[in-house]
């Protein structure tokens, strides 16, 4: 569950970086809407299985996507947003290993 709030902060955080893009261009919608886009699949994927592989496949084309806008403020922002929004997608919805709430046990020895 903390990677699914974890690709919502970065979505969010994706989506308002948009603004240090030119107005209007084609990198300005493209970081808005897909950084709305990957917020709504992590609020998905809480609920909905498959989210997580249609997370997976955003962020491997956020990671390359600076090869289509060679911009670099948007190559450094996709570099490092789409690793992470691919490696938190390839965890468990059901995983609550750092998840601060909720009645989670300590393991057993």
């Amino acid at each position: 569950m903390i990677a699914r709030v974890v690709t919502l902060v970065l979505g969010i955080a994706l989506a308002v970086m948009a603004r240090w893009d030119p107005p209007g261009s084609d990198v300005y919608w493209h970081d808005l809407v897909i950084g709305l886009v990957i917020a709504f699949l992590s609020v998905a994927g809480m609920f909905m299985r498959g989210a997580n592989i249609l997370l997976t496949a955003l962020g491997l084309w956020l990671f390359f996507s600076g090869m289509v806008f060679p911009i670099v403020p948007h190559i450094y922002v996709g570099l490092v947003a789409g690793t992470l929004v691919f490696v938190f997608s390839l965890v468990s919805s059901s995983d609550r290993t750092f998840w601060p709430f909720g009645g989670t046990e300590p393991a057993k020895t």
